[in-house]
């Protein structure tokens, strides 16, 4: 069995490679119980190398920031996931339909996935979305002002809630940074909580796209319950054992 010591290097450099990692990904890796990976954790948290959260850790040097890694890292992880999770959203698009964007890097691979022959009303606060179908002349698009957020590339403030609180979506494009059946969906980003509060209130159908490794984070804040959504959609690398756990709860998956 690898000794302490060589174990708890490796998962320092998965968490200062990955931003955030999980409890239960970690003692699978490394063939060891929760328990085992939780006194390494509190051991690189007490050296200050790493900051503990719900079901996990992250980096030190992004501990102010929680969750929300930098924008550019977050948009290269995952990515053949996000592409299938967003290929199957696609699905759920209709000629004439009204939605709503959320900001996130999944979404981002969601609105370049839109076939552009499509007539949509398209709503969104994510300025990285926005400059991905800008070009889309069949795509009617809405951006309210704000203060822009270089962390999420998106625009925040009472200008953006003001103007979902007045939309009619047909449906919603949801992100978060983590999902529980216990603390339900979460986010780091406070000011962000509040918008997605809104969105979910103005829109008839909820979608929630979510790689697999955010099920059973859970970060600083809960902006909505599992039973607000209509459909998660995540990728084939969830768990079995998560995947049955969820499903169980009346959660409806659907696994690109």
């Amino acid at each position: 069995m690898m000794i302490a010591e060589k174990r708890r290097q490796q998962i320092l450099s998965l968490i200062e490679e990955h931003g955030a990692i999980r409890i239960s990904n970690l003692g699978k890796r490394f063939n060891v119980t929760d328990m085992t990976i939780r006194r390494d954790i509190d051991f690189l948290s007490q050296q200050g190398l790493v900051n503990r959260v719900h079901g996990g850790a992250i980096s030190e040097k992004e501990g102010n920031l929680q969750l929300a890694t930098t924008f550019l890292k977050r948009n290269r992880e995952f990515r053949p996931e996000k592409e299938r999770i967003a290929s199957r959203a696609c699905s759920f698009v209709s000629a004439g339909d009204t939605i709503i964007i959320d900001g996130g890097s999944t979404n981002e691979c969601f609105a370049r996935a839109l076939s552009p022959a499509l007539h949509l009303k398209i709503v969104t606060h994510g300025l990285n979305i926005a400059y991905s179908i800008a070009a889309h002349e069949n795509h009617e698009l809405y951006v309210p002002g704000g203060m822009l957020n270089r962390l999420t590339m998106t625009f925040t403030g009472r200008e953006v809630e003001a103007m979902y609180e007045e939309v009619n979506a047909d449906t919603l494009f949801l992100c978060a940074s983590g999902l529980s059946l216990k603390k339900g969906l979460t986010d780091p980003v406070w000011l962000d909580t509040s918008i997605k509060k809104t969105m979910i209130r103005s829109s008839r159908k909820v979608i929630l796209l979510l790689d697999s490794h955010k099920f059973e984070l859970v970060s600083s804040r809960t902006f909505a319950s599992p039973d607000e959504v209509d459909i998660v959609i995540t990728d084939n690398k969830l768990d079995p054992a998560i995947r049955s756990k969820y499903q169980s709860a009346g959660v409806k998956l659907i696994i690109a």
